[in-house]
Parts: C-alpha cells; structure tokens; sequence
C-alpha cells in the first residue's frame, strides 16, 4: 500500500489514533461498510501508525517497523486474508490450535509478548468468511484479550457475524466515497483520466470496485455497450467481440472464465436498462454511470426497458446455472436491439 495515496477516511484514522494515544482505543474493532470502499487499507494504515517508530499517528514509512510492515514481515502483526490465500472460508483452525489447521493461529499469536514492546495486532480481512465454530473460538479472545491487543475485524457483510461477536467489538462504520474522491485514487493508482472518470461513475463510491471492474475490462465493454445502441447494431457480431477482450477473469478453466466474463457484461447490460428507468422518472442524466448511454432511450414507455430487462435478468440467470454463456449474452444483446429499434421508431403503449 501507498502511503501517500488518498484514501477518504482520514477523520475515522484521526480519531482512532486520538484514542490510542489517549490509551482508550478498544481492543476489538469492526470495521464495517460497502464492499471496495477502503476498510481493510484503513485498517493496514492504522496498524502502521500504531506500529511507527515516530508514535502513534500518520507512518513515516521510512522507520523499521514501517519498512517490515511493506515486506509483511512485522513479529507483531498478525493477518488472515483470504482473498491472499485464496479461502473460501475462515476456518477454527485459524483462530484456535488444530491438527489440521495452520502452523500459527489467532490464539497462539497473541499469547506472545510484543516482540518489539508496542501493540500487537491482529487484521482479518472479509471477517463474515469465518465459520461459526471459528466465530465462537474467537470469543474467548475478544473477552480476555491481553494489554495492548488490538483485533481488527473487517466485513462488508456483518449480517453474517454473531450477535455475540458484534457485542464484544466497537462498531466503526466506513460510508461510500465521492466521485471526485475515487477518481483521485485510480489517478494515483496510474489510470488514466478519462478512463477514471468512468470508472469512478460506475463504482458506486468503491475504489476497490472500481479498480475491479477495470481488471474486469469494464472499460472497452462499455464501449460494446455504446455499440450496441448504434443503428444496425448485429448481437451476434457483438458477441463474437466480446469474447475478444482481454482482461482478468476469475476462473481455473475457459468455461469458468467464459461464464465470469459473460456475469461481467451482463451485469453492465443491466445497470445501463436500470439507469434508463431511473430517467424515465425523472433523475438527471449526468448523475447516473450510464447516465450517458441511456440517454437515446428518453421517451421510451417504462414497461418496454423493463421488459428487455427482464429478458436480460433472465439470461444472467442461465449464466449462473452454468447455461451457454455465448447464447446467453446474444439473447441478452438482442433484446437490447429489439428495444433500442423501438426506441428509434418512438414506438408507443
């Protein structure tokens, strides 16, 4: 992580800071929010500042402890990603000593004295991944932590954590970004302008979503969207080219791949029909990501768009049944033709 990227929550860093200092910050946190808006990079950004050698607050980033936090190679910062280590779930082993669970676990950890005479921290990404048996086994933990512990849950879904979890962590809430904001991060990140720009539309206020959706190669498919809304427009052509975007689909094999790319695209397909309904009732235009796109669709009676939406719904739902996802989205393509030409002839209920 850059140190010197935005990030958007400088006030909840400031305050926790301001609460280490004066020795009240809490031994267990959950920081809860939208999916990409920064939660688990506060927490990496706040474990450096308790960590700095220049005392608790914004990391020099040059000091030892900053330099072993880049390398993660810190004795006294402990974190579980599974998005890193490729899990599906967080299991007990993780948290409580297991036969076949990890070489370290949560517990182990922290039954350690500081190596280097601060905080011990612990850091778990997408926290919601933990099994009840694992959620249970951290109980004890949160309930007897140890001085100067510090646990950092981390969770876009907090629906899916105990109750009893809940209770024993201070609730720190992250809300989605500006525009404007998330449009500084991808410039920082090395996207380019106009690229950023659409990005940040489509992102909701996610800068990790926008940064997802560009890997997704959102970008030159919201050109094919474009495309697709011109006059004699051909599905099947659109849907060969589709295919021949390069970009990063999750997936070990092509079919998985196909099926991600298609989920992809089809998703997009839909946000642009949802944001011609949104101006069908009355919401400007430039405030929406597709707000532009949709625009040639003005005029048209609301229960033609939400007829082709559905039809689209409907092959995205054939995508996750493992149905063609080739067939799936020419359907889906023709059915935005279908109401793209009506749109065109002013057609009328």
């Amino acid at each position: 992580m850059r140190s010197d990227e935005p990030l958007g929550h400088d006030e909840v860093l400031s305050g926790l800071w301001r609460a280490a200092r004066a020795g009240r910050l809490a031994h267990a946190l959950c920081f809860v929010g939208p999916e990409g808006v920064g939660k688990f990079l506060c927490a990496e950004r706040l474990v450096a500042g308790l960590m700095c050698a220049g005392g608790i607050g914004v990391a020099c980033g040059n000091c030892g402890p900053c330099k072993r936090l880049k390398i993660d190679s810190h004795p006294d910062v402990f974190v579980i990603d599974p998005t890193v280590e490729g899990l599906e779930s967080i299991s007990i082993g993780h948290v409580a000593p297991r036969a076949d669970g990890p070489k370290v676990t949560i517990a182990q950890f922290l039954s350690l004295r500081p190596m280097e005479g601060g905080f011990r921290v612990v850091l778990v990404r997408e926290s919601d991944r933990m099994v009840e048996e694992a959620q249970n086994a951290l109980l004890k933990t949160l309930e007897e932590p140890g001085s100067q512990t510090v646990l950092v849950l981390e969770t876009a879904r907090p629906d899916r954590l105990l109750p009893t979890i809940h209770s024993r962590c201070v609730r720190v809430p992250f809300r989605a970004l500006s525009p404007d904001l998330v449009e500084r991060i991808l410039h920082a990140r090395g996207v380019a302008p106009l690229e950023a720009r659409s990005l940040a539309r489509m992102a909701d206020g996610a800068p990790g979503l926008a940064t997802t959706l560009a890997e997704r190669g959102v970008i030159a498919m919201r050109a094919l969207l474009e495309k697709a809304l011109e006059p004699r427009a051909s599905p099947l052509e659109l849907a060969g080219e589709l295919a021949e975007i390069e970009a990063d689909f999750p997936g070990k094999t092509p079919a998985a791949q196909a099926r991600a790319r298609a989920r992809v695209f089809l998703d997009l397909l839909a946000a642009l029909l949802r944001d011609g309904l949104r101006i069908e009732a009355g919401i400007d235009p430039d405030t929406l990501p597709f707000g532009d796109l949709a625009a040639p669709l003005a005029g048209t009676p609301e229960v033609l768009i939400a007829t082709s939406l559905d039809r689209i719904l409907a092959a995205r739902q054939d995508v996750d049944m493992n149905l063609a996802p080739d067939a799936a989205v020419e359907r889906a393509l023709a059915a935005l033709d279908s109401l793209r030409s009506k749109a065109m002839r002013g057609v009328r209920c």
